[in-house]
């Protein structure tokens, strides 16, 4: 996959989502192989994801590094998953991968971006069944 397509896919699956409200989405490209890109996708319940990845691109699209933190509207965590060299996670089984939570860390590999923003929606629409 080449670096554009990679984002260009991340730009439609974040654009066919019927709860953002805005995105912001930064990328810059790391020759000859490889980007960053970093931003915040806001909800329409002002909760926002906030995504980094650190992305090589050779015979396959490989993540080095990445992080996908989810807020309400308030600033606080909802979930976080990230593969940061954490201490505190290197007893579970998926380390350095993990998910933070309210209620601590748990094992989790890193999901797709589509499984993250279907996670996000099922309790977006949870909020808007309380406004």
């Amino acid at each position: 996959m080449r670096i554009k397509d990679y984002l260009d896919e991340i730009l439609s699956k974040i654009a066919i989502n019927p709860y953002v409200k805005s995105r912001n989405i930064s990328f810059e490209e790391r020759p000859p192989d490889a980007a960053y890109i970093t931003g915040v996708i806001t909800f329409i319940d002002n909760s926002k994801l906030h995504i980094k990845e650190f992305v090589i691109f050779k015979s396959e699209t490989i993540i080095l590094k990445y992080g996908y933190h989810y807020s309400n509207r308030n600033g606080d965590l909802i979930f976080r998953y990230d593969n940061a060299f954490d201490p505190k996670v290197k007893s579970l089984s998926t380390y350095p991968e993990h998910k933070h939570t309210n209620r601590g860390l748990i094992p989790a590999i890193r999901p797709m971006l589509e499984d993250i923003l279907g996670e996000i929606s099922e309790l977006v629409k949870k909020n808007l069944k309380k406004l």
